[in-house]
C-alpha cells in the first residue's frame, strides 16, 4: 500500500474573481469570495455600514426638513413638492387639476399655499367616498379594462388602440378605469360575416404582398375591408381583399396603368397627358387604376406600329 504522501489528491477547482474593495485579480476557492484577503474584507465590511449609516442619517435629515415645512404658510414650487413627497411634475398636475391659485411676487420668485393643497387632498378625498357610494351601479352598468379583454377575447394593445380611436365614456374610481358596458357591446362585439366564407391570415397577407402589419391594418381601414379576431388570430376577408386589390379584374378585358407602360413604353406622365385629351373610360379597385384593354388598345395603336417599326 503507497503512503499518503503519493495518493493523488483530487485538485481543488478555483475562480479567477475581481476584488470588490482593492480591485486585483485573485483567485478564490468559493464562488462567493468578494475580496482578496481578510484585510480588504474587514474594509469592505467598514465602507458598506459607513454607506448604511450616511443613508440613514440623510433619511433623518430630509425628513426633518420636511415636517419643519408644516409650519410655513407659504410654500415655494420645491417646498411643497417635498412636503407631499411628489416630483415637481406631478405637483404642476395636481395645481392644473385643482385650480390651485399661485402668488407670484416678481418674475421668479412664486409661492403656493399649503392651506390650498390641503383642501385640494380633502376635495379628492372626499369624491372618493362619494363614488364609492355608487358601487352597485357601477358593477351592473360598466366594465373594467380586464373584463372588456375577458369578454370580447382581445389583446391589451387591440383594446387600446380602439379606446384611442372611439373615445368611450370612462369613468374613474380612485385608480381604476370604468367603460359603459352598451358602448363596449357596440365598439368590440363582433358583426355578423358568416356570408363570408373564406378568410386571410395577416401571415398570408405578408407572405404575398410583402406589407407590413401596420401596412395591412391601415389599408382594411381605408377600403373598409372587414376583419374578424378568433383566437388571437385576426382574419380579413379574402373576398373584399381581393376586389380592393383589383385581383378579381379580368385580365383579358381590363389592363393596368403599369401594364399599358410596359407594353408602349411609355412613361406615366405622358400617358396621363394622352388621357386627358382622351379620356378613356376607367375603373378603381383600391390602389389601383385600370382600363378596357381594346379602348387602349384603339386609341395607342399608332404607338403599338411604331415599336414594330423600330423592331
Amino acid at each position: 500500500m503507497l503512503p499518503n504522501e503519493f495518493i493523488m489528491q483530487p485538485e481543488r477547482k478555483t475562480y479567477r474573481k475581481i476584488c470588490a474593495q482593492c480591485g486585483k485579480e485573485f483567485l478564490a476557492y468559493t464562488s462567493t469570495t468578494a475580496c482578496c484577503s481578510d484585510r480588504c474584507a474587514k474594509l469592505l465590511d467598514k465602507h458598506r455600514k459607513r454607506d448604511e449609516r450616511l443613508h440613514h442619517t440623510t433619511i433623518e435629515v430630509r425628513e426633518t426638513q420636511r415636517l419643519a415645512l408644516l409650519d410655513k404658510n407659504y410654500l415655494t414650487l420645491s417646498d411643497a413638492a417635498r412636503l407631499m413627497q411628489i416630483s415637481r411634475n406631478t405637483l404642476y398636475k395636481i395645481i392644473r387639476a385643482y385650480n390651485i391659485p399661485l402668488m407670484r411676487y416678481t418674475g421668479r420668485t412664486v409661492r403656493i399655499s399649503r392651506e390650498d393643497l390641503e383642501k385640494a387632498g380633502l376635495a379628492n378625498v372626499n369624491l372618493i367616498t362619494a363614488t364609492t357610494a355608487t358601487t352597485d351601479e357601477i358593477l351592473s352598468s360598466w366594465m373594467t379594462r380586464e373584463q372588456v379583454m375577458e369578454k370580447y377575447q382581445v389583446t391589451h394593445s387591440w383594446f387600446y388602440s380602439t379606446i384611442k380611436k372611439h373615445k368611450p365614456t370612462v369613468k374613474v374610481i380612485g385608480c381604476k378605469a370604468f367603460y359603459d358596458k352598451d358602448e363596449m357591446e357596440r365598439i368590440f362585439s363582433s358583426q355578423d360575416y358568416s356570408y363570408i366564407k373564406e378568410w386571410y391570415t395577416f401571415d398570408q397577407l405578408r407572405s404575398d404582398t410583402g406589407m407590413r402589419t401596420e401596412s395591412i391594418c391601415d389599408y382594411c381601414s381605408a377600403h373598409k375591408i372587414p376583419r374578424r379576431r378568433k383566437n388571437g388570430i385576426t382574419y380579413v376577408s379574402k373576398k373584399h381583399w381581393d376586389e380592393s386589390r383589383g385581383n378579381t379584374i379580368d385580365p383579358k378585358k381590363y389592363i393596368s396603368m403599369q401594364e399599358i407602360m410596359e407594353t408602349y413604353r411609355l412613361s406615366r406622365t405622358h400617358l396621363q397627358s394622352i388621357f386627358k385629351e382622351t379620356g378613356p373610360q376607367k375603373i378603381k379597385k383600391g390602389n389601383f387604376v385600370y382600363f378596357q384593354r381594346e379602348e387602349i388598345s384603339k386609341i395607342l395603336k399608332y404607338r403599338l406600329s411604331k415599336i414594330q417599326a423600330e423592331l
